[in-house]
């Protein structure tokens, strides 16, 4: 179910009918696990394999005798009729709560691309 890579990183897959359905990735370092990315395809999604992942990477955490399990980012309203209200709903049922920190920063390393990208991403 996970493959590490150097201890920090740890790929979960979650598999239905033989078939990849789920994907996250775990960050740890120190006492602190960042749920990273993930990824679920509609195909199987009744097997709810993000659910498993989530769930299998806080029992990892609290192997690694982290004491924070980071679920990342939330939005800023807690709106039930904004496109990501299951998100906040997710992070919350799971025991989580809002924590205000620095935030993330980008450190481009190639500007063209960089700014290619920005572009693309803010697209309308």
């Amino acid at each position: 179910m996970r493959k590490n890579n150097e201890n920090n990183f740890t790929l979960f897959l979650a598999k239905w009918n033989e078939t990849i359905i789920a994907a996250t990735i775990l960050v740890t370092l120190n006492k602190h696990s960042w749920y990273l990315y993930g990824a679920s395809s509609a195909y199987g999604r009744e097997a709810r394999g993000s659910n498993v992942l989530q769930w299998a990477m806080m029992q990892q955490s609290l192997k690694s005798h982290c004491d924070i399990y980071d679920l990342r980012g939330i939005t800023s309203t807690v709106d039930q009729n904004d496109a990501h209200a299951g998100l906040i709903q997710f992070k919350v049922g799971v025991g989580g709560y809002a924590t205000e920190l620095i935030g993330e920063w980008d450190l481009p390393l190639n500007k063209l691309l960089y700014r290619a990208f920005r572009a693309y991403l803010n697209r309308k």
